[in-house]
């Protein structure tokens, strides 16, 4: 069991699955005793990670958390330091830097590391430079583009992000694109604030706008929009919260929902009537959307024996 959790949350979320499967009937995937007892132990480990952000937004952080040019640079970490400082816009752009690039298992923040801090001969593109020297950004880009083609002087994204492209002019689109979408009304303050008067203040419908909203922001699909948010809401930048595992689109997800709730050659579910039974799920566990949409994507990358992943 990872640490940091306690046997009790076991036995609560494998009760829970009981429950479930009393009530709707045997979940196909779990019939093999030791696949159940991984997507168990999975679930923990979604858990534990969102534990780790919620103590990232609750301790002390230093500013060198937010000096890419600095070995200590996390810009999670520099965005929760930024919030507390009351720049939530620079928050929320570096809460984008660091879903766009991630951190690799090996490489940790290099290549965010390095394009936010123009490959440390350059100046640093926080929120406010960007928009003020756009051009000047591209450029920046396009001057290192031997170095972003070379995975050891750059750095690798993460495998949530993995591929993506390294370009600078596909990198260029996706900041530029991200720009117009937080700075469209002023700032992301603002953005929340319409969305609030359109559609009210329900935390799972205020994400749910923003996650459709994003589909303009280049580079960013399914997977880039679910992170991101779900990111603002851990670190408490934004008052949203998932109210679905959003399968549409998904790949891995949605893999691990068909393993979960289809009999073996039923192909008669399509992803939204999957993403509607994985919503349900969470009813009875309620670990959150999140976890529910993390732990199936892991879960069915290795069902039967247990191994950890970092996105």
């Amino acid at each position: 069991m990872p640490a940091g959790m306690h046997k009790s949350d076991t036995d609560r979320i494998a009760a829970s699955l009981t429950k479930y499967e009393k009530e709707n009937g045997r979940l196909p995937g779990l019939v093999n005793p030791a696949w159940r007892d991984t997507l168990v132990r999975q679930i923990i480990s979604s858990l534990r990670r969102i534990a780790y952000v919620h103590l990232i937004r609750d301790r002390k952080v230093s500013a060198h958390r937010l000096d890419p040019h600095h070995a200590s640079f996390d810009p999670l970490k520099g965005a929760s330091l930024l919030m507390r400082r009351g720049e939530a816009d620079e928050a929320v752009w570096l809460t984008f830097v660091a879903t766009h690039f991630g951190k690799h298992k090996d490489d940790g923040w290099k290549l965010a590391a390095n394009v936010f801090g123009s490959f440390g001969a350059g100046p640093i593109w926080t929120a406010q430079s960007y928009r003020r020297a756009p051009d000047e950004f591209l450029a920046m880009l396009v001057s290192q583009r031997d170095a972003l083609s070379d995975m050891k002087r750059s750095g690798r994204y993460s495998n949530h992000r993995q591929y993506q492209s390294k370009a600078p002019e596909a990198i260029g689109r996706t900041f530029h694109s991200f720009c117009d979408w937080q700075f469209g009304r002023g700032g992301f303050p603002q953005l929340i604030r319409a969305i609030h008067e359109t559609q009210g203040q329900n935390p799972t419908e205020v994400f749910d706008a923003l996650y459709k909203s994003l589909k303009v922001v280049s580079g960013f699909g399914r997977l880039g929009r679910f992170d991101f948010l779900t990111m603002l809401s851990k670190l408490q930048i934004a008052p949203i919260e998932a109210g679905s595992t959003y399968l549409v689109g998904a790949t891995g997800p949605l893999a691990g929902a068909k393993l979960l709730f289809c009999r073996d050659g039923d192909q008669s579910l399509s992803a939204r009537a999957l993403q509607t039974k994985a919503d349900a799920l969470d009813d009875y566990l309620k670990v959150g959307k999140q976890v529910i949409e993390d732990s199936l994507c892991n879960w069915q990358k290795s069902p039967g024996t247990y191994e950890y992943f970092r996105g």
